[in-house]
């Protein structure tokens, strides 16, 4: 298994590092651990755009998730032309509403899983 640091930086992502966002690969697997400000751009440091298996959202606060959105407008408007299937994205309850409030327009929903963790 490796763990990958994609960010960790406070409420705002700083110069050197993105908020909150680690990659987990275990035997060709990637899951994400959090998407929040700046993470999108950095993970790309790490692993292609279409890359990913799976996202997992711990919470709902924008430092831990808002780059979802860049994330959704990334996988329905694939450079290599045709839309991506949709991945697992585990999430606490409200994610799915919240993530579309915050974007306004989402061209194409993921699969929305749920967790155990309530939204904060």
């Amino acid at each position: 298994m490796k763990l990958t640091v994609v960010g960790c930086s406070g409420s705002f992502p700083s110069a050197d590092s993105a908020c909150s966002s680690y990659l987990v690969e275990a035997d060709g697997f990637r899951l994400l651990l959090d998407m929040g400000n700046g993470a999108l751009g950095e993970l790309q440091r790490h692993i292609g755009l279409y890359d990913l298996d799976a996202i997992f959202l711990s919470h709902l606060h924008a430092d831990h998730c808002i780059d979802m959105c860049g994330y959704f407008v990334a996988r329905y408007y694939r450079h290599e032309g045709g839309r991506c299937d949709a991945i697992p994205v585990y999430a606490p309850e409200g994610a799915e509403q919240r993530l579309t409030t915050a974007y306004a327009d989402t061209p194409r929903r993921p699969r929305w899983a749920r967790s155990s963790t309530s939204a904060r």
